[in-house]
């Protein structure tokens, strides 16, 4: 189509792969903010920050419902079950149990800039002496006193500071660990993940969580800072959950199927069609079209295919057209000759009669050959003079024996009634054909076996010999017109190369296809294929 215009293919794969990395950039960015933030605390924000939680909350419970006393020992059971390191500060710089091993510098920071809730109670509560200064550069922190050096809330003795009630340390009664907290701010105290990195020098992962223990003098909830360190990043699912980013990776993997879809299958749909179409045009169908569009070099080529079909065709039926015409206008000089060559048969000598009997086996060759070229052309160049009915095959195929196979030794495998659509003569004329190549080549002792079979809407008929057979490379030629695969064979012997042309021009037309094979051990099998013919069309 000159009219129409056309974006080069390459240009077309080269913006569909841009839109399709654009895409697939913009979704991993995308991703990757949202669970990153450009740093790992980030995580906190989503599933890792409930996990965390979660796991706080459970110790933090375990914790408050057990003696301070046996608090190393439920860090220790914590740890078993989670497989990680774990370390609780309660008030810096002291820790219960053993402190975190190297600390690195950058948690190291995290854990003093960590703030421990102040509580409405220390507050209001007025100040009993000079202010105490801050420890590690963070402000007091309202426990009390620093007589007790982990609380520091009362003496080691168990005596309460300013006679207070006696608790262990200077612990509430063990009745008041169980109450609930406080409310501060409005909100009752909750375990609230701190913070998430990787330390400095890759000496692991850290997590720090904050945890409400229980409730202190004065009203004022006593808040840990429970550590958390994992040699890697996952931290036995805890930390990072590779679910997410599977998910995420198969959600661009999909998207970007579905972009590139539409582009693939169209190019694979469409090089099908061209495949099948220069197939069908290989096979002398030269009306198979490619049936589809395109505005690329694809649909370029599907164009000047279709056109050089219709050149072919064009080309195929003027030569056959010719041909025939030259055949058709032969008849009439080659009837006058033999009408001619009868009638110098009276008063020949014996001599002469011998060079006349000679100038007329000329002309019958010459005129059987016109025939056979009037025959191959008549399917081909007068489609409209084709008429399709149903044929049954028994009696087509026993007429064909009896004429060009006489005394030979055939065997018949038909099913009874067994019909096919096609033209009666030009079917009669390629089974016809096909018999007289077996008994010329075969001999008198070839033998024949013919067999039908339905498969479907069409009829498979093989007519085979066990003659010499034809060498393989040969196979696909033999239907073309005036080829004979034995180039030393004579015309005399093996005829003018158009008995299989017609076979195959004739079957063609009636809308089957032929195609020869090999017969096992020895010999050539001709195979029709035909449609199908119920027995009611011919009235059995």
């Amino acid at each position: 189509m000159k009219g129409r215009v056309r974006f080069p293919l390459m240009a077309k794969m080269l913006l569909w792969l841009c839109v399709h990395l654009g895409v697939l950039a913009a979704s991993f960015a995308l991703f990757v903010a949202w669970q990153l933030r450009l740093g790992l605390d980030s995580l906190l924000s989503g599933t890792a920050g409930e996990r965390l939680k979660s796991v706080g909350e459970e110790i933090s419970t375990d914790l408050r419902s057990s003696p301070r006393q046996t608090w190393p020992e439920v860090l220790k059971r914590h740890e078993a079950s989670l497989g990680l390191s774990l370390s609780l500060q309660v008030n810096p710089p002291l820790w219960v149990g053993s402190p975190p091993e190297k600390l690195p510098s950058n948690v190291e920071r995290r854990i003093k800039e960590f703030r421990r809730p102040p509580g409405p109670a220390a507050a209001a509560r007025p100040p009993r002496g000079p202010e105490r200064p801050p420890r590690d550069g963070l402000p007091g922190d309202g426990f009390g006193p620093p007589e007790d050096p982990l609380f520091g809330d009362g003496p080691p003795d168990g005596g309460a500071p300013g006679g207070g009630p006696p608790g262990g340390r200077g612990l509430p009664p063990r009745d008041r660990l169980d109450r609930p907290e406080p409310v501060v701010n409005g909100e009752r105290p909750k375990v609230r993940p701190d913070f998430l990195l990787r330390g400095d020098g890759g000496n692991g992962y850290w997590a720090g969580i904050d945890l409400p223990l229980i409730e202190a003098r004065q009203g004022q909830p006593l808040h840990g800072l429970l550590v958390i360190r994992a040699a890697d990043l996952s931290g036995g699912g805890l930390f990072f959950d590779l679910k997410p980013w599977i998910i995420g990776g198969l959600a661009v993997l999909g998207l970007s199927l579905v972009l590139w879809a539409p582009v693939f299958f169209g190019i694979t749909r469409y090089l099908s069609r061209l495949s099948k179409t220069t197939e069908a045009i290989a096979d002398g169908k030269f009306d198979a079209r490619v049936g589809l569009s395109r505005s690329d070099e694809l649909g370029s080529l599907g164009d000047s295919i279709e056109s050089m079909a219709s050149r072919l065709d064009r080309l195929v039926r003027g030569q056959k057209r010719f041909l025939g015409d030259v055949a058709h206008e032969l008849c009439s000089p080659l009837a006058r000759i033999r009408t001619g060559l009868g009638v110098l048969e009276y008063g020949l000598t014996p001599e002469q009669q011998v060079r006349l009997e000679s100038i007329e086996e000329d002309v019958g060759e010459l005129s059987q050959l016109v025939s056979e070229v009037l025959a191959f052309t008549k399917a081909t160049t007068a489609p409209g003079s084709v008429r399709l009915e149903a044929v049954e095959l028994a009696p087509v195929i026993q007429l064909a024996l009896s004429r060009e196979c006489p005394g030979q030794q055939a065997e018949v495998q038909l099913a009874e009634k067994l019909a096919v659509l096609a033209d009666r003569n030009l079917f009669a004329r390629a089974v016809a054909n096909v018999l007289r190549n077996a008994a010329r080549h075969g001999g008198d002792a070839c033998g024949l076996k013919i067999s039908a079979t339905r498969h479907g809407d069409e009829v498979e008929l093989r007519l085979a010999d066990n003659g010499p057979g034809v060498d393989p490379a040969d196979l696909p030629r033999l239907f073309e017109p005036f080829y004979r695969p034995d180039a030393a064979r004579t015309r005399e012997a093996g005829g003018v190369g158009l008995g299989l042309a017609i076979v195959r021009s004739g079957i063609e037309a009636s809308g089957g296809t032929v195609r020869a094979e090999n017969a096992t051990p020895h010999g050539l099998c001709v195979v029709f294929r035909l449609p199908f013919a119920a027995s009611e069309a011919f009235g059995s």
